[in-house]
This record gives structure tokens, sequence and C-alpha cells, in this order.
């Protein structure tokens, strides 16, 4: 397969909708009744997590599989290029499903489970770092320090220039998707680069 196929293969498996289908699973219809896109606290996993149980995980879990599982079959299958095209089509599938999008994520499963099947090692120092963050509660910041050093890890260590492209593009993506609902926030008062600043290296909205 050529590297738009699989880049497709990559979106089809990130936009499964995970949160919603365990959601309803376990009769939590409510909580996605409360999903405000553009507020990262309301967002459709947050919200599951508040909810208790072991919903969340099972939904991170699966988030989390249709970012590695695709990768994997590519790493298999194909080459760097087609690895890497698979790898940001499943996060923007994640993050920009064609349906459902209000419940989508914000890349950060789907892209643990990417990175976890082209540059296994690269996640694993973004983990130790996020589970350092969340130790000292900075957990937010944490993940924007991981996520970013992948690239940059993947360069060092002189993995293919595709993969390094891949990490940045994945990096991108996320942030994109983090700076939704920034007007929001400066309708409610907060100033611009507030709203930027929390969302972009917190992944919180402005508000708080």
């Amino acid at each position: 397969m050529n590297v738009a196929v699989w880049a497709l293969v990559g979106y089809a498996a990130g936009s499964f909708p995970s949160t919603w289908v365990v959601a309803l699973a376990v009769g939590k219809r409510s909580v996605l009744d409360r999903v405000q896109r553009n507020v990262g606290e309301s967002d459709a996993h947050v919200l599951l997590s508040e909810s208790g149980g072991h919903a969340a995980h099972v939904a991170a879990v699966l988030d989390v599989l249709k970012g590695f599982l695709p990768v994997l079959a590519a790493v298999r299958f194909a080459g760097p290029y087609a690895i890497a095209a698979c790898a940001v089509g499943a996060v923007a599938g994640h993050c920009w499903p064609p349906i459902l999008g209000r419940y989508a994520g914000r890349g950060l499963a789907a892209g643990a489970g990417a990175f976890l099947g082209f540059l296994p090692l690269e996640m694993a120092v973004a983990g130790a770092v996020r589970i350092f963050g969340s130790l000292v509660r900075a957990g937010g910041l944490a993940s924007t320090i991981g996520y970013v050093s992948i690239p940059v890890l993947a360069a060092l260590r002189g993995q293919p220039a595709p993969y390094v492209v891949a990490g940045v593009a994945i990096n991108v993506l996320i942030f994109v998707r983090r700076l939704e609902g920034v007007g929001s926030d400066v309708e409610l008062g907060v100033s611009r680069s507030r709203a930027v600043l929390r969302r972009t290296l917190l992944d919180a909205s402005g508000v708080r």
C-alpha cells in the first residue's frame, strides 16, 4: 500500500469513537450530554474519568490501541514514509473524526499508541516524564514536555527523517486541538495570551 493509503488506514482507526462507545456501554449517557469540545475540563474523556468506575480506563486503553495497532501494521508491512503517514493520520482521526466529533479526544492517547508503534524508546521517555509530572501535580505541563521531547530524541538517535517529521507533526496536531476554545476563554474575560499559554502548555482552559 502507498503512503496515502496508510494515512487513511491510520485516520480510520483513529476515528473510532472510544469514549462515546464506552460511555453508552456502561450507561453513562449523562456524561456525554455534558461534553463541551472546546473546554478542556469538559472533554468527554475527562468527564468520564470524573464519573468514577473503570470506564475511563477502558476508553483510554482503546484510544492507545487505535493509535498503536495501525502503526504496528505499517511497521510490519510498509516503509518509513508510510509508517509516519499512518501515525499522523491516527492522531488526526482521534482529534477530528468525520462523525461524533464532539466526543473526540485531544490526541495524547492516540499519539502515545502511535509513538509506541514506531518510536517506542522515545515514547517511554515521554511517559516517564508524564508520570513524574503527575507525582508533582504538573501533569499537563509534563505531557507537553514529554511529547515535544519525542522528535528531538528521535533526531538525536538518528531515527529516519520521516519519523522525526511525524513526531513534529503529531505535536502540532495536539497543540492545534488544544487551542480550540481560546475565543470562548477571551469572551469570558481571560486575556488571549493567558488562554493560549494555558491551553498549549498546560492542556487546560484559560478559565481556571
